[in-house]
């Protein structure tokens, strides 16, 4: 937890530097996001939908994020039984565009926060194994501004997730997983 720690606080450090501008460039406004994410879970299709809003101060995005699952993901869990798996979470958003001056440009970001995940039990509809955990959410993307107050943005992501409780019936390690996210940003850029 400490490595990571020190990660995220290196990344911010590291963001604000190249977030600087000339003080007559200064620039300040806000954005809210729209996006769904797409990943696996054990051959599972999950699909995640959510959003982050907050400020921009030199082109630096500070903010808020919730994201959480629209979908179930099927899992066997340990003791055999058919599950259901449900998670959310939400937290901190940090995030940079690079070569912000073209129409096209690289977004790098990353989300931490705090969710909960709990599964199913597929024939009696009983929630077991309801855990809270970190999750650590570093992602890049190509953006494409449609107008000044607009943009659209593909990329790739992976989600971290950090057990507070270790589960039961499942294992950890089965959401670390990669996926895909999609967005639309509307704010003052």
């Amino acid at each position: 937890m400490k490595k990571i720690a020190a990660i995220v606080l290196l990344l911010m450090i590291c963001l604000y530097g190249y977030s600087q501008v000339q003080p007559d460039e200064y620039q300040q406004g806000g954005f809210c996001t729209f996006n769904g994410q797409f990943y696996s879970i054990e051959k599972n299709i999950c699909i995640t939908l959510g959003g982050n809003c907050g400020f921009i101060v030199k082109d630096f995005r500070i903010g808020a994020y919730f994201d959480g699952m629209s979908n179930s993901a099927k899992i066997t869990g340990t003791d055999s039984n058919p599950y259901t798996l449900r998670q959310n979470h939400g937290g901190i958003y940090f995030g940079y565009p690079f070569f912000n001056s073209h129409s096209f440009h690289l977004v790098t970001d990353i989300k931490a926060g705090y969710g909960t995940s709990m599964l199913i039990n597929a024939t009696s509809r009983k929630g077991y194994d309801k855990a809270g955990f970190v999750a650590i959410v570093p992602s890049a993307a190509v953006e494409y501004s449609i107008t000044d107050i607009l943009k659209i943005s593909l990329g790739i992501e992976y989600q971290f997730h950090i057990k507070t409780k270790k589960p039961e019936l499942y294992k950890q390690s089965i959401l670390n997983v990669p996926g895909i996210y999609a967005a639309i940003t509307l704010g003052l850029f």
